[in-house]
C-alpha cells in the first residue's frame, strides 16, 4: 500500500466535540499530520455543561484538517429495541470517498455491517477497530438481559471479524475483554494505548509553568505536591486520597475537576478539614498537563481514566490503583501501584516516595525517553502497521 491514503474513521456510538483529547480527536489529527486524507464520520450527540446534547448533521473540515461528517441515526422501526439496532448510515458515504483504511471505533453497533458490505465490494481495504470497554464500563451479564446483549454482540463480532484485520484494547485488559466478552480472536488483537497530543504538551517552558503554578498557590519546592483530578466521582478514590494527606508533614495535594454527587458532600467535608488540600475545580482540557509539570507525583487510586496516560506523557512520576491488564502505564519504572485503597496503604506509599531514592528513580525515568511511547506522534504509527507492509 502506498504511503498516502485515504482515511476514515467511524465512530457510531461516542459523542463528539472538536479538540478533545479523545481517541476519535487525536487518531484522525495526527493521521492528517502524516498527510493522509482524513474523513471522521460521528454521531450528532456532543458535550455541553456537563450533559448530552443533539447538533445538526453536517459536514466541515476541522481546525486540525480532517473531514468531519456528523450524521443521525437510522433509527430501529421498534423503538424499543433503537439502542441495539439503530445505525449510522455511512455506506452511500464509504462509497464515495472510497477509503483505503477504515478505523472503526467500537465493538457495539450495527454499523459495522455498513462496513463490511464496503468492504466486500473493495477487498483492498484495510479495516481495524479499538475496544474501550472494560468489566468496569461494560457488560458483565449479571443478569438475563445483559445475557442476550452480550450474545447479540458477539454475533456482530463473529460475522465481522473475518474482514477485520485487527482488533486494538486501548488497554492490556481492554484486549482481554474484547478476547473473553466480544470472542475476538486473541490473533486479531493487539493493544493501542491512548495518550497525549504531543501539540499540548508544552515541554520548553515546563520549568517556568510549574514555577508559576506553584507560586500561585504558595507552594514551595520543598513541598512535596501531588496532582490528582478529573471527573471526581466515588469511583475515582480521591476522598481516601484526601483523608491520607491529612496529616502527612510536608505534603500538599492539588485536585481539579468536576466533583459529582455521589461524593460531593464528603468532599467539601474533607476539604475544609484539611488546609494542605487544594481544590482549583474545572480546568480546560490543554491546561491538564501544566498542573501535572507542577506536580511531584501524579496520583489516581481509582478507576482509569485518560488522564492516566496523559499524565504519563507530562513525564511525571505517577501512582496508579492497580488493576490486572493495567500495566502499560509503567514503562520501565515511571510508575508505581498500590494493590489495595485505604488511608493507611496511601499513606504508606506517599512516604516511600517523599523524594526518596525510589522517588528520583522514577523521576529520571519519567523523564526519559522511556515515556514517549505515550505521545500521539508515536501511538499513530502503531495504528497504522495493519496498512504498512
Amino acid at each position: 500500500m502506498s504511503n498516502y491514503m485515504k482515511i476514515v474513521h467511524i465512530a457510531p456510538n461516542a459523542p463528539y466535540n472538536e479538540g478533545w483529547g479523545y481517541q476519535d480527536n487525536l487518531l484522525p489529527k495526527y493521521h492528517a499530520k502524516l498527510g493522509h486524507d482524513v474523513t471522521l464520520i460521528i454521531t450528532t450527540k456532543q458535550h455541553s455543561d456537563g450533559r448530552l446534547v443533539k447538533v445538526p448533521s453536517c459536514d466541515y473540515t476541522s481546525k486540525d484538517g480532517f473531514r468531519v461528517i456528523r450524521r443521525d441515526y437510522k433509527r430501529c422501526l421498534i423503538s424499543k429495541y433503537d439502542s441495539l439496532f439503530s445505525k449510522l448510515d455511512v455506506y452511500p458515504l464509504l462509497c464515495s470517498i472510497a477509503p483505503d483504511f477504515i478505523f472503526y471505533h467500537g465493538l457495539i453497533s450495527t454499523t459495522i455491517f455498513d462496513v463490511i458490505k464496503y468492504k466486500k465490494h473493495h477487498p483492498n481495504c484495510i479495516i481495524v477497530q479499538d475496544n474501550h470497554l472494560d468489566y468496569n464500563i461494560g457488560y458483565n451479564c449479571a443478569n438475563i438481559k445483559e445475557w442476550i446483549i452480550r450474545c447479540f454482540y458477539r454475533n456482530i463480532n463473529r460475522k465481522s471479524i473475518p474482514y477485520v484485520s485487527k482488533v486494538y484494547g486501548v488497554t492490556p485488559w481492554r484486549k482481554k475483554y474484547a478476547e473473553d466478552y466480544f470472542k475476538i480472536p486473541s490473533s486479531k488483537t493487539d493493544v493501542l494505548i491512548m495518550g497525549a497530543d504531543d501539540e499540548k504538551i508544552d515541554f520548553i517552558h515546563r520549568e517556568k509553568i510549574r514555577s508559576d503554578i506553584r507560586e500561585k498557590y504558595c507552594i514551595s519546592n520543598d513541598d512535596f505536591l501531588i496532582v490528582t483530578g478529573g471527573k471526581i466521582d466515588k469511583k475515582k478514590n480521591v476522598d481516601i486520597l484526601m483523608e491520607a494527606c491529612n496529616s502527612l508533614e510536608g505534603v500538599k495535594l492539588l485536585i481539579f475537576g468536576q466533583v459529582m454527587d455521589d461524593v460531593k458532600e464528603s468532599f467539601e467535608t474533607l476539604l475544609q478539614k484539611n488546609k494542605n488540600i487544594l481544590f482549583i475545580g474545572w480546568i480546560e482540557s490543554d491546561k491538564v498537563y501544566d498542573y501535572f509539570f507542577a506536580a511531584d507525583l501524579v496520583f489516581f487510586p481509582g478507576q482509569h481514566s485518560v488522564l492516566w496516560e496523559q499524565a504519563c506523557a507530562a513525564k511525571v512520576p505517577c501512582v496508579f490503583r492497580k488493576w490486572d491488564g493495567m500495566e502499560h502505564v509503567n514503562n520501565g519504572g515511571n510508575s508505581d501501584f498500590v494493590s489495595i485503597v485505604t488511608v493507611d496503604s496511601l499513606k504508606s506509599k506517599i512516604n516511600e516516595l517523599k523524594f526518596t531514592p525510589k522517588y528520583f528513580g522514577m523521576k529520571k525515568v519519567a523523564q526519559s525517553d522511556s515515556t514517549d511511547i505515550y505521545l500521539y506522534s508515536n501511538i499513530v504509527l502503531k495504528s497504522l502497521e495493519c496498512a504498512i507492509k
